[in-house]
């Protein structure tokens, strides 16, 4: 399992390279760049998911260590995700989400995910989003995009919000 210091190590680089790569351009680069949007940033399922659930865990701006190792051992415990390395995930999740700004990178991750994972992708980041039993501004704009972006049927995504809530009912403030 990757040790989460090498994941905000990580972060932390891409973060660094990517304000240095932006110091360093001309103000018609940085134009150009932002309008280049037709084309989606996110290349892989993997990405996307990685990329929805990371968003849930900054929401607040803010990534527990504990947060980091609760997304990580949920990522590690789905069978889709044996054999990949996720710390380039977090990596490229953070520099995204940087650029793009949180509601928008989570609709271009929401494109990537399959039909018969939109559930499944929508109560993890459920879970992820209510671990601590509160909802704040920040988490409920979250669960809106990823309900609306990913086409979850009103009673199904009612359902899934409810039962969530249930099971964290009076959990302590971290994970």
């Amino acid at each position: 399992m990757v040790i989460y210091s090498q994941i905000r190590a990580m972060c932390w680089k891409v973060s660094s390279n990517f304000n240095q790569k932006n110091k360093n351009m001309s103000l018609f680069e940085k134009f150009g760049e932002k309008n280049n949007t037709a084309e989606n940033p996110v290349t892989s399922e993997f990405e996307a998911w990685v990329g929805i659930l990371y968003s849930c865990i900054s929401a607040d701006n803010q990534i527990k260590d504990s947060e980091t190792a609760s997304l990580s051992k949920l990522l590690y415990s789905k069978e889709k995700f044996i054999g990949i390395d996720i710390a380039p995930l977090y990596a490229k999740s953070y520099h995204l989400k940087t650029e793009l700004g949180q509601l928008k990178y989570i609709s271009a991750c929401c494109e990537l995910i399959k039909e018969e994972d939109k559930e499944t992708v929508f109560a993890l980041a459920l879970e992820i989003l209510l671990a601590d039993g509160t909802l704040g501004k920040e988490e409920k704009n979250v669960i809106e995009v990823l309900s609306k972006q990913l086409k979850i049927d009103t009673g199904m995504t009612s359902k899934i919000i409810e039962v969530i809530f249930l099971k964290n009912k009076g959990n302590l403030k971290e994970i």
